[in-house]
């Protein structure tokens, strides 16, 4: 289920989107804060895991391997991360 970010055209708002299905028809994005459709889907840089020799995960930035399961994120998880990853475009915007 990919999580894709879009910015608002209207008022600058940036957001996230998670998609139920890469092959679902994409629904009509709308901004959360000032709820125009004029919303722009934006480029990230994905999170890469591959499979290591030893079973373990290797991260395509660290190239080592850990033997620990890749962290699960449910419902609350994604909402916290994405409550912080707002506080953080905040403080960044207005220099806190």
């Amino acid at each position: 289920m990919p999580i894709y970010e879009y910015e608002c055209a209207a008022c600058g708002e940036r957001f996230d989107k998670l998609i139920r299905s890469i092959s679902q028809t994409l629904p009509e994005i709308e901004c959360p804060a000032c709820h125009s459709t004029e919303v722009q889907r934006l480029i990230s840089a994905p999170t890469i895991r591959a499979s290591g020799e030893s079973g373990g995960d290797v991260t395509a930035d660290s190239g080592h391997n850990s033997a620990a399961a890749p962290p699960i994120m449910g419902r609350k998880e994604l909402r916290a991360a994405q409550e912080k990853k707002k506080q953080l475009r905040e403080q960044a915007k207005y220099g806190d």
